[in-house]
């Protein structure tokens, strides 16, 4: 049986659960941050990982999925037309860098969600014998929660770059992009059709992250198809084949251009540029304001692999078309 070690406050995490639930992987869930075995096994600070059967230790959510689908291809997350796969693995490189921002600056910038948020990680912190002193069981949760709220509440200003003048920005994206959706899942169970995608795992882990706190879940709220795909994904089930691009285009192309084209790319961009640069922070102009923050080297490093993928493409000219009407070629060929 396989063990994943990672919190449901995580959306990297929630993300692999999803995956294993879809392929009827067995596995036991590890949510103590604190355990032995997790620290022992880690190769790096970050959940989720995934011990396999055959203890084989995997980190990095979409390391993890790449790994583990050439063997259990039942059930493949790959469409069958092969320019669905790479704008799968675009997507999926959005989610995984762009939408933790939005996932943070609702989560962290705002009271009401920082005190839900740091209490739940806290409550998963505090060791299992002071959970039945009552009196200290409180200090102590009060004292970590409030250590967690300044530790992600920073996180969320320098890491992920969201100040008073980037903060309208990634609303006006969040706002976007789950209005965009609702569009598309009126008509689709998920992104491609009638199954799950690497783009559906890590579109779900941010969202439904977001949809577990407390601003954020009231927009999601008010997108009824939104609400259906995020619990569909919970335990994700084949509801008929996937589709081909002629079929999706019309919903999946707005958000190429608007989020991946607009802005994503062009972040992603200067990040890399200003990372080769040796420059500890950056400034790149989208939607006619200046978005500034630290250089992220470990985004730098999953654009390079983006690229190489593109690059060691079999089929990259049939897509060509797609990314260049979309605005996404020009940072990617």
């Amino acid at each position: 049986m396989y063990k994943l070690f990672g919190l449901e406050i995580s959306p990297y995490t929630l993300k692999i659960r999803s995956y294993l639930n879809y392929k009827k992987i067995k596995y036991r869930w590890i949510k103590n941050p604190n355990s032995k075995e997790l620290h022992k096994l880690a190769q790096s600070p970050f959940i989720p990982l995934l011990l396999t059967d055959n203890n084989e230790v995997l980190q990095d959510s979409t390391y993890i999925i790449e790994k583990i689908e050439p063997n259990y291809s039942n059930n493949s997350i790959y469409p069958e037309d092969s320019r669905l796969i790479f704008i799968s693995f675009l997507l999926e490189e959005y989610s995984d860098e762009w939408m933790i921002k939005h996932l943070f600056n609702y989560r962290w910038t705002y009271k009401a969600d920082q005190n839900l948020a740091s209490k739940r990680i806290a409550a998963s912190s505090i060791p299992f014998y002071i959970r039945y002193l009552p009196i200290i069981s409180e200090l102590a949760l009060e004292k970590t929660a409030q250590d967690i709220k300044e530790k992600y509440s920073n996180m969320a200003l320098t890491t992920y770059g969201i100040n008073d003048e980037n903060k309208e920005l990634m609303e006006k994206s969040f706002k976007r992009l789950i209005d965009l959706l609702e569009n598309h899942f009126s008509k689709f169970s998920y992104l491609f059709g009638g199954r799950p995608s690497m783009a559906d795992f890590g579109f779900w882990g941010h969202l439904y992250g977001s949809w577990m706190d407390i601003t954020a879940r009231n927009f999601i709220n008010q997108r009824p198809n939104l609400v259906k795909w995020l619990k569909r994904m919970e335990d994700p089930k084949i509801e008929g084949d996937f589709l081909g691009w002629s079929d999706v285009h019309l919903t999946i192309e707005p958000i190429l251009e608007k989020e991946i084209a607009n802005l994503f790319l062009p972040w992603s961009d200067a990040n890399y540029v200003a990372l080769n640069e040796k420059k500890n922070s950056f400034s790149v102009f989208l939607e006619g304001k200046s978005f500034n923050q630290i250089t992220q080297k470990s985004h730098a490093k999953s654009l390079k692999e983006l690229r190489l993928k593109y690059n060691d493409y079999d089929l990259k000219e049939s897509i060509k078309p797609i990314l260049n009407n979309s605005g996404c070629l020009k940072f990617l060929d």
